[in-house]
């Protein structure tokens, strides 16, 4: 690995394992006051869609947060707006912990959502500045394995909490692990040097911020690649969202099952990232986009013929998809990235913000009254497949795609 941007405390490993360290330890407020739920309910006294309001509103928010803080990166440095972002979360967890109502926990939760969205896409954006292409392939794998390591850690993390200290406990975590994170981005020099920063000031910034995005989804290249990316990781959320509905009502397993079964299929989502790294040797970017095609495909033919027959058999269609999901993200990042310095920011929010948007969708889409769960998985796989082959032939079998294929080893 080697940085491009020159920091003066850190080397290309070390600066790696600080965005990682930040980025880890704020996601994990995605869902880990899950197992908590049923005892702040019942210490709030309210019933539990009011209680999930605070869920719905920090990944709301969230999208809010993406789509902003990359295009004032742009102009302000990434290290400052980094820094504020941590600074909002560690308040805000802070907050949720002392929170002596639902109401008030939204609108901490708000706040949180608001700070970890810009954390998603500072990140992001930091490691398209400071590394070559080969450098930005293997820190982007470390950082989608990131993604799902948090939520999967977090709610095991958060039980041992709940048990032992309460559910506020689990906010005193967070503060403390954001405050940390502010003394790691503090470690990190500026990697958008200021001449390569937009210029503009005042209400221009509005218009220069909605100028970069006009210009980003008209890149053809940009548009189908952020939208494939996007498309391929909606099944892992829908499997998320209806998980407990099939393993535990449908198949009817134990929960130690269960455990088993959601634990494999976090472990090969995991691991998929280093699966680009490995295809990225011998394959150009357009066959590992095929690659991503077909293994949505068998995902979709495995779940549909024979996804009913057993929670192993429900698991064997998940590999594909989870494969297809964390080989396409790395991928697609390496690319998306490779913008004019001014604009690096403003790619990473709408890359993130359009992934966050569609899988946020397909959580909605699967839950949706289905009376199969397993069906609607399969339903959203065919989906999943068919907009990813439609991309692939109409535009990125085409495309320019030779960023990620410079870094051939």
């Amino acid at each position: 690995m080697h940085l491009i941007v020159e920091q003066k405390r850190l080397g290309p490993r070390t600066f790696l394992a600080c965005l990682l360290l930040i980025h880890i330890f704020l996601i994990l407020a995605e869902d880990m006051y899950a197992p908590a739920l049923s005892s702040m309910m019942r210490e709030f006294s309210v019933s539990a869609a009011l209680l999930n309001m605070t869920m719905f509103a920090f990944f709301f928010t969230m999208a809010f947060g993406i789509i902003v803080f990359g295009p004032i990166s742009d102009r302000l440095g990434r290290r400052k707006v980094l820094i504020g972002c941590c600074v909002l979360f560690a308040i805000c967890s802070a907050g949720c912990a002392a929170s002596p109502s639902v109401a008030v926990l939204t609108a901490f939760r708000v706040g949180q959502a608001i700070g970890y969205g810009g954390v998603v896409t500072l990140v992001t954006a930091m490691v398209g500045d400071a590394y070559d292409i080969e450098g930005t392939k293997v820190a982007m794998t470390l950082l989608q394995s990131t993604i799902i390591i948090g939520p999967t850690v977090a709610p095991f993390l958060g039980t041992f909490l709940m048990a032992h200290w309460g559910w506020r406990s689990i906010f005193v975590l967070l503060a403390v692990l954001s405050v940390i994170s502010v003394g790691l981005a503090m470690l990190i020099d500026e990697t958008l040097p200021e001449q390569s920063r937009s210029s503009v000031s005042g209400s221009a910034v509005l218009h220069e911020m909605l100028g970069g995005f006009k210009t980003l989804m008209g890149q053809k290249t940009f548009r189908n690649l952020a939208l494939f990316m996007s498309v391929a990781g909606v099944p892992y959320y829908a499997f998320i969202a209806t998980a407990s509905y099939v393993l535990l009502d449908f198949f009817t397993v134990s929960y130690l099952e269960y455990s088993l079964v959601y634990a494999a299929v976090s472990a090969v989502s995991i691991v998929a990232p280093y699966a680009y790294l490995v295809l990225s040797r011998y394959l150009k970017s357009r066959s590992i986009l095929v690659v991503c095609v077909v293994l949505m495909g068998m995902a979709f033919v495995i779940m549909a013929l024979w996804g009913q027959n057993g929670p192993w058999v429900f698991f064997a269609a998940l590999v594909p998809f989870a494969l297809s999901e964390g080989i396409a993200r790395p991928l697609a990042f390496v690319i998306l990235l490779r913008q004019p310095p001014e604009l690096v920011g403003s790619a990473s929010s709408l890359a993130n913000f359009l992934y966050s948007v569609l899988t946020s969708l397909g959580t909605v889409v699967a839950t949706a009254g289905w009376s199969n769960f397993v069906l609607a998985n399969a339903v959203i796989m065919g989906v999943s497949f068919a907009a990813m082959a439609a991309l692939y032939l109409v535009n990125l079998r085409r495309a320019h795609l030779d960023a990620a294929d410079q870094a051939k080893v």
